[in-house]
């Protein structure tokens, strides 16, 4: 295949997988074993076909820590891409992790649990062994991430792409420095660090034992300060390399701008400026790099049908308005505690109602 071509395919391909989810031909037919082919799912089938009505697609991104990391299938980032190729609008939609959904963990019960878990317990089935069959294998992560999300939204997921930590970076290292704009000076003083999660930082047992029976969540971080960094960011355009990168999008406990919903402002930051590298000249420059760092780093289920229909109908990406839709306390969610005493959230309306949620995300996709 000639340069010239692999560079615009580079360009327009890698530019909608991390700002709209997406790939096309020439990535597919370099990079096949990437590409999971995950069975129709029931919830799906009911819904909608790979084709809506009004042609739009919703891509679901999903971002895990991988191994090494304590939950190493748990999805610290949740975002929907939904596509409409008419209005040539992109909306990506930011699920806290901490949403308290319902989970299909046996044939006959589905439980609760935030909804970060949904990756995690497809991907696991020696703790989970009476998930139905379409929850189990290569493919069971996948299909029951896009179940679980498909619920909570009220929108069918066509396909999901997913990257663990150590892959994101390798991503924006090999782009080279990406220049964000960060939107809030803030400092973390407990980001975690990699590998000492369980560090007794010199206590007992008994010590930590009573530590755990009189603290819990930030309070408990000062008892163990020896497993957490202190990181700070300023306002304006930062550039930043890979590991910084993933600090910037994970830190959840900054005063100024912590929990999950700042997080998710600043994935959509980082999002953006990724776009902005991929369609550089210095990104294109790098394609075959670019091509054999990116073939062993991602999953997803997207085959050569989509791809097909999808290089067809999106056209240039940068033709494409993109907007931001948040679930958070300021619109449908409400902060609580489950009865084993997490933090979570739930839908204003109560839990397990997510009427409210699906018509937030409805009006908001539809407006201008």
């Amino acid at each position: 295949m000639p340069a010239f071509i692999k560079r615009f395919l580079l360009v327009l391909l890698f530019a909608l997988s991390f700002s709209t989810g997406l790939f096309a031909s020439y990535f597919y037919l370099n990079f096949s074993k990437v590409f999971i082919k995950t069975p129709k799912d029931v919830s799906l089938e009911d819904n909608a076909s790979s084709n809506l009505p009004d042609g739009t697609y919703n891509i679901l991104l999903l971002g895990y820590g991988g191994a090494g990391h304590d939950g190493g299938n748990l999805s610290d980032v949740i975002i929907v891409v939904n596509i409409n190729p008419e209005r040539k609008k992109l909306t990506l939609i930011s699920i806290p992790r901490d949403l308290w959904v319902e989970i299909p963990v046996r044939s006959d019960i589905k439980e609760k649990y935030k909804i970060n878990a949904a990756y995690a317990i497809g991907s696991d089935d020696k703790k989970y062994p009476l998930k139905e069959p379409q929850y189990k294998g290569e493919t069971g992560a996948g299909v029951m991430a896009k179940k679980v999300v498909t619920e909570s939204i009220g929108l069918p997921i066509h396909y999901f792409l997913a990257v663990d930590f150590e892959s994101f970076k390798k991503i924006v290292d090999t782009l080279g420095e990406i220049e964000v704009d960060v939107p809030v000076t803030f400092d973390d003083y407990f980001y975690p660090i990699k590998g000492r999660e369980n560090d007794t930082c010199g206590k007992s047992a008994a010590e930590i034992a009573r530590l755990h029976g009189l603290y819990s969540d930030t309070e408990l971080h000062h008892q163990f300060e020896c497993r957490y960094e202190h990181i700070h960011f300023d306002s304006g355009k930062v550039k930043m390399d890979g590991e910084t990168s993933l600090k910037f999008v994970r830190s959840r406990a900054s005063a100024q701008h912590g929990g999950d919903f700042a997080r998710s402002q600043r994935q959509q930051a980082v999002l953006v400026a990724m776009k902005s590298k991929l369609i550089s000249i210095y990104a294109a420059r790098k394609i075959d790099e670019l091509f054999n760092e990116f073939g062993n780093l991602v999953r997803t289920d997207l085959d050569t049908s989509a791809v097909k229909d999808l290089s067809k109908i999106l056209g240039k990406p940068e033709d494409y308005k993109i907007s931001f839709i948040g679930l958070n306390e300021d619109n449908v969610l409400l902060a609580s505690k489950s009865l084993d005493g997490q933090f979570i959230l739930i839908p204003k309306e109560g839990e397990g109602v997510l009427t409210g949620v699906h018509k937030f995300i409805f009006d908001e996709l539809n407006k201008n």
